[in-house]
């Protein structure tokens, strides 16, 4: 089973825009890359696996280490590190401002 994390943040803090799911042996995947966010920006796309944020092997890291470690102001920098198939490329993101969030009714 997949854990969900959705690496948005409140509307003062910056973002990298994705949906990520991870496993129980920690390995870490991109599901969705909302349009005009920074993962989608960068060119990072469903399937995509992240292996280091920072540097920090993400097997290493729960749901909130990842989200922790993906936070912080608009503008701010984030390495990643993923897999695409048999490609590995390293990429860095520029936070963007988080979307407001829709009310349900």
């Amino acid at each position: 089973m997949l854990a969900a994390i959705v690496a948005t943040a409140c509307a003062s803090y910056g973002t990298i825009g994705a949906v990520l799911a991870q496993r129980p042996d920690g390995r870490l995947f991109v599901r969705d890359t909302p349009l005009a966010l920074a993962s989608s920006n960068a060119g990072i796309e469903p399937g995509d696996e992240i292996l280091l944020i920072d540097g920090r092997d993400v097997r290493a890291m729960d749901a909130k280490g990842v989200h922790h470690a993906l936070e912080g102001d608009v503008g701010d920098s984030v390495h990643l590190t993923v897999l695409r198939g048999e490609q590995v490329t390293r990429i860095t993101l520029r936070l963007t401002p988080a979307p407001p969030m829709r009310k349900t009714e």
